[in-house]
């Protein structure tokens, strides 16, 4: 079952059984019950006189000899005049079924030119009120196609409001007969306030629909309109009913003309109010049908006609009744020849939606007739098959044991029904099943490819031959949004196609895409009545995806999040696709998920695997370019070392011997981290590998043409830091800084001992250009002081409580192992306790420390 038919299945049973209890017993109680008793003739008033107007022919008056022109005189004793007239009626439409009264009335003898004084038995009838028995088989066959239909496709608004109307449909009997015959006081007013009610919910309902069905017009998502329409209907039905309930009886006697006039006035507005919404409904389904395509506008072409035609004669009757104004016996008795069509108008609907497949319902009316049919056989057997027994042997058989026979061969009837009615639900679910297993068995044999193109392949032509759409894609969810091809991509011949033939891109909301996650609604409905998402998006991909045909979106999810999606068109034997396929493409789409989960994670790892590899080689490369071991150097220390947060960084660690037997030292850092880092960070080494061997390119040199070449190759947003040193044997140095963190320059383990070397210079590579402003520090490293130089990744390490390590500490461990003489051993100390005190916001880490000996 699905979940929205789970939802509403309640309330489809309850809302039916309370229907047909209302409207079954409505007929009963009117036809039989509370129904007019009736003498078959019209009395009309003429002077002070009562006089019968007309006879129905071969009716009881015509039988008692009552003719036209006779003047009524007493009915069973009572007398009759204009003032009792009422009373009269009254007393007449109060007698059973079969009663004979004593009409006494004066005729007139052409003969003996005088009044005679006649006694004639008539004898009362209740009359078969065809009528109502047109329009309570009209509810039944409505209310029945609208319960197939909601229950073969509950997701749709369309067959829900079908469905609606259907039980209006059977209600109307209550509004036909509502109030007609002796009904007792008691009934009367709930009557008739449900009598208002189905009256006024009747045309907004008719209105309503043909907004939705068979195009769906932008009012009907108009509250305002939607409230107008129906708040109007229901304040002008509340107010006839009140008059009505007054004009009852419960309202007081004087009041009875203002009550009659008021009661006219709200019935006339009432009136035109409910042919104006029928008129309205029809163009409504006029103006739809010719927007639809040829095929659905031939398949709903019936009944078009025959609602147009149906309402026409209903039209007529209304017509022909107010000019009879009530005073035309033949007319009353032939008034159901306009009704004797009804029930074919849901009929011509229920052809319209059988033949061209508006709605699944085919299969659902196969099964049912069948199971009922089959049902109705067995028990027929059974009961001719007892009385049979009994006719042959009930004079040996003790009637006590009869009820106990009876029973004890109910139980294999039992037993044989249940088997018959497996059997048949098995039959009709063969195919579905057979579908079933084709779609998983060839989900189950791409299990062992572990391929993503393999297996929607797969299952794209296992579904092609499962369900033979006339439209099936396989489309990739990329940023929440699919691409709807072009139709002369897929080869569609279809009018206007020039103004479609661009591809379009339908948005998946984040709500729709939350739903399908949560409830697993992964089976989305394309029509009109179903996707207001689509509309919301513009007319334009509407008008895309009916020129498809597109009726089914299937979304396929990974981890969650949309994968795929499945556009299909119209099936093989039905243009759309009724509860039970719908639960298979949702199974469908959950298993495929699960299977694309595992080749989703093949596709990673062996990803993962290549760019491991990949990472290796860069970071090969990068060793390569970077200075890891420190270089010997007569009457100096130096020790080094680059520690990237990831497999390659962006930190720069660079040693080089110049010409004149000087030596350059850089510390810098790139931007960002990983690969893309790593790359800027090998082309600036090569640049400066570059720069460093041309002769007569000092710093102030260098640092421009480095900065403009970094410029042109990276990003907008990416910059380098760096940190230039260059010293002679004789510990003169110069030093040049753009945009890094200080050199530091210790001389003994005090506070005092400690500067730091900060000229100006902005970053390199930064946007927009500046001015050359890089300043040159010279000094001279005296011996037993050390140089450092390093990276941000140092000072700015994290502990858990988010502080920061900083470059107090830094210094301290630098001052506290200077006593040493070791480099190597301040380096290794540095790095051994800043991994001991970050716990967070890991970066690349550089250390470049150089030491004059002491003499």
């Amino acid at each position: 079952m699905s979940p929205t038919l789970r939802r509403i299945r309640w309330r489809l049973i309850w809302m039916s059984v309370l229907a047909l209890l209302v409207s079954l017993g409505s007929f009963y109680l009117n036809q039989w019950v509370f129904s007019y008793s009736d003498d078959q003739c019209f009395w009309k008033v003429q002077g002070n006189k009562v006089l019968i107007a007309e006879i129905l022919p071969n009716g009881v008056a015509e039988i008692a000899n009552l003719l036209e022109g006779d003047e009524l005189v007493q009915i069973q004793g009572r007398k009759v005049s204009p003032r009792t007239l009422q009373r009269a009626q009254a007393f007449i439409n109060s007698q059973p079924e079969q009663r004979v009264l004593a009409y006494t009335v004066r005729r007139w003898d052409a003969e003996a030119k005088e009044h005679r004084t006649l006694v004639l038995p008539v004898k009362m009838v209740k009359p078969f009120n065809w009528v109502s028995f047109s329009v309570l088989l009209t509810g039944l066959v409505a209310w029945a196609l609208g319960l197939l239909v909601v229950v073969s496709s509950p997701q749709r608004k369309i067959a829900r409001h079908f469905f609606y109307m259907g039980l209006l449909a059977l209600l109307m009997p209550v509004a036909i007969r509502g109030t007609v015959g002796n009904v007792p006081l008691e009934l009367t007013v709930p009557t008739l306030v449900l009598e208002g009610l189905i009256l006024s919910l009747a045309p907004t309902l008719w209105v309503h629909f043909f907004l939705r069905f068979p195009h769906p017009f932008p009012l009907r998502t108009q509250r305002i309109f939607l409230l107008v329409l129906y708040g109007g209907f229901l304040v002008v039905g509340a107010v006839l009913t009140g008059l009505r309930v007054l004009q009852a009886g419960l309202g007081p006697e004087f009041l009875g003309e203002f009550l009659r006039l008021a009661g006219f006035g709200a019935e006339r507005v009432f009136f035109w109010g409910n042919a104006l919404a029928v008129v309205m409904g029809l163009a409504l389904f006029w103006i739809g049908s010719f927007r639809l395509s040829d095929r659905r506008r031939r398949g709903l072409l019936p009944a078009l006609i025959f609602t147009t035609a149906l309402l026409v004669d209903l039209g007529a009757y209304n017509v022909l009744s107010y000019q009879a104004q009530g005073q035309s016996l033949m007319f009353q008795r032939e008034a159901w020849v306009f009704f004797v069509p009804l029930p074919l108008l849901p009929l011509s609907f229920a052809y319209a939606i059988l033949r061209h497949g508006l709605m699944d319902v085919r299969r659902a009316i196969v099964r049912w007739v069948t199971y009922f049919a089959v049902l109705g056989l067995t028990l027929g057997l059974y009961l001719a098959g007892l009385a049979y027994l009994f006719s042959l042997s009930f004079q040996t058989i003790p009637p006590a044991w009869v009820g106990a026979l009876v029973g004890l061969s109910a139980l294999p009837l039992g037993w044989l029904l249940r088997w018959l009615l497996q059997a048949l639900r098995r039959r009709f679910r063969r195919d579905l099943q057979s579908a079933r297993e084709l779609i998983m068995g060839g989900l189950r044999e791409t299990t062992k490819r572990l391929s993503e193109e393999g297996l929607l392949s797969a299952l794209k032509e296992n579904l092609q031959e499962a369900f033979r759409p006339q439209l099936l894609l396989v489309l990739p969810v990329v940023g929440g949004a699919i691409e709807l091809p072009a139709l002369w991509d897929l080869d569609l011949e279809e009018p206007g196609a020039e103004a479609l033939g661009q591809a379009r891109r339908l948005l998946l909301p984040p709500g729709l895409l939350r739903h399908a996650r949560e409830n697993r609604e992964v089976v989305l409905g394309l029509g009109n009545d179903e996707a207001e998402w689509i509309r919301d998006q513009g007319p334009s991909l509407r008008t895309h995806l009916d020129a498809l045909e597109a009726q089914v979106m299937v979304l396929i999810l990974v981890n969650n999040e949309p994968h795929t999606a499945l556009l299909l068109g119209g099936k093989y034997a039905e243009l759309n696709y009724g509860r039970e396929d719908r639960e298979l493409l949702r199974e469908v789409s959950m298993a495929t998920g699960i299977v694309l989960e595992t080749a989703v994670l093949h596709r990673r790892i062996l990803d993962q695997g290549r760019l491991e590899q990949e990472l290796q080689t860069a970071r090969r490369i990068q060793e390569s370019l970077i200075t890891s071991e420190a270089p010997a150097l007569p009457g100096f220390q130096m020790a080094l070392r680059l520690e990237p947060a990831l497999e390659t960084g962006g930190d720069l660690l660079w040693v080089k011997r110049r010409p004149g037997d000087r030596w350059i030292a850089a510390v810098g850092d790139v931007s960002g981290k990983g690969l893309a880092a790593a790359l800027y960070m090998s082309q600036a080494t090569a640049l400066l590998k570059f720069a460093s061997q041309q002769q007569g390119w000092d710093m102030a040199a260098i640092l421009p043409a480095l900065d403009q070449t970094m410029r042109n190759l990276m990003g907008p947003r990416d910059f380098l830091t760096l940190t230039l040193l260059e010293w002679e044997p004789t510990g003169r140095f110069r030093l040049a800084r753009a945009g890094h963190p200080p050199a530091l320059v210790v001389g003994g383990p005090n506070a005092s001992e400690v500067r730091e070397l900060a000229p100006s210079g902005r970053g390199l590579g930064l946007r927009p250009a500046g001015a050359p402003d890089w300043q040159v520090l010279e000094g001279t490293l005296q011996p037993g002081e050390w140089l450092a130089m390093y990276s941000d990744g140092l000072t700015e390490a994290m502990n858990r409580q988010g502080e920061l390590y900083g470059q107090e500490r830094f210094t301290d461990v630098l001052q506290r192992l200077w006593g040493t003489g070791s480099v190597r051993a301040a380096c290794e100390a540095v790095f051994r306790e800043v991994a001991a005190f970050e716990a967070q916001n890991r970066d690349d880490r550089t250390l470049f420390i150089l030491g004059r000996e002491r003499t």
